[in-house]
């Protein structure tokens, strides 16, 4: 089969030749976008061969050159709706456009999408429930702007031929905030985000954090593939999730140990993800990022292939 067959199949409970799989990390350029990104891409999806190609992104959510971070009320009303396909966005654009024109087979090629808490978060400073708090409908009308923004991109993507988004949903975890407030202030806006991507046909659910809360991933759609980091102790794990969702699930290697395990380790944690989930609808991966190398060894890195292809 070739890596879109695979990954199609295993997204649609249909039989695969092996279990397909993917990693990232951060490559950490400067600059995040443009011809060294893409060539760090594809010289990293040439040398360890996923099914899938994630492309992390890495340039900064663009800011008006006055309010380069949101520090009061009164600024979350100065943010601006962005086209997604000009500035920063439209670096990461070209960027995939680069990927997809070079890279040489039929592999599935998504890009990250950071939901509406991790945006807010990044524009200021990690006081979105700070601000939320004070007064709700001045931050609520800057997260409106955000949220048309990052969908703008997100259709971007597909209409540029990317075949799907990674939306990074963070704070629906009890190590951020509680279940109401997340649903309350932000679920609609990540559900548009996920909207705005429809047609793609690779979309993938990454639920960050430690103590997630099941039923946002649940209760979300709009995605084919969901990905959380099924390792840590306060987080579902695999045969859990398997329980709850006919989702297709990508995971099974503890990304937080990953610089540490050893090969066995991890190719041991390879064959429970398989076992665990009767090697169907399934793709193994990491539950989030891995360490940028060095901090990966090469070795650990190829263990992934050695592990669908002996499991």
């Amino acid at each position: 089969m070739t890596k879109r067959e695979r990954i199609m199949a295993a997204i649609e409970g249909r039989p695969f030749d092996r279990i397909p799989y993917s990693l990232w990390y951060h490559f950490r350029l400067d600059p995040p976008a443009g011809p060294n990104m893409a060539k760090a891409e594809l010289d990293f999806y040439h040398k360890y061969d996923p099914d899938l190609l994630k492309v992390m992104h890495d340039i900064p959510y663009e800011m008006p050159k006055d309010t380069p971070l949101v520090r009061s009320i009164e600024d979350w009303g100065k943010l601006n709706v962005l086209d997604g396909v000009s500035g920063n966005f439209g670096k990461q654009l070209d960027t995939l456009k680069m990927i997809m024109a070079e890279k040489g087979d039929d592999g599935p090629v998504i890009d990250t999408v950071f939901s509406i808490f991790s945006t807010a978060e990044k524009v200021c400073g990690k006081r979105t429930l700070e601000f939320l708090r004070q007064d709700k409908a001045a931050v609520h009308a800057g997260l409106e702007k955000i949220t048309k923004s990052l969908a703008n991109y997100a259709k971007a993507l597909v209409e540029a031929g990317v075949d799907g988004i990674y939306l990074a949903v963070s704070g629906a975890a009890t190590d951020t905030m509680p279940l109401d407030e997340y649903r309350e202030n932000f679920m609609e806006y990540d559900q548009r985000i996920l909207n705005a991507a429809k047609d793609a046909k690779v979309n993938v659910l990454h639920h960050h954090g430690s103590g997630i809360y099941p039923e946002v991933s649940l209760q979300l759609t709009g995605y084919h593939i969901l990905c959380w980091s099924d390792r840590l102790p306060d987080n579902l794990d695999i045969k859990e999730m398997r329980l709850k969702t006919t989702h297709c699930l990508m995971g099974g290697v503890n990304e937080t140990t990953f610089g540490s395990d050893t090969p066995e380790s991890i190719l041991s944690q390879i064959k429970d993800a398989i076992i665990a989930t009767n090697g169907q609808k399934f793709i193994v991966g990491p539950g989030c990022a891995v360490p940028t190398p060095p901090d990966s060894p090469d070795e650990n890195l190829r263990t992934f292939r050695k592990g669908v292809l002996t499991a």
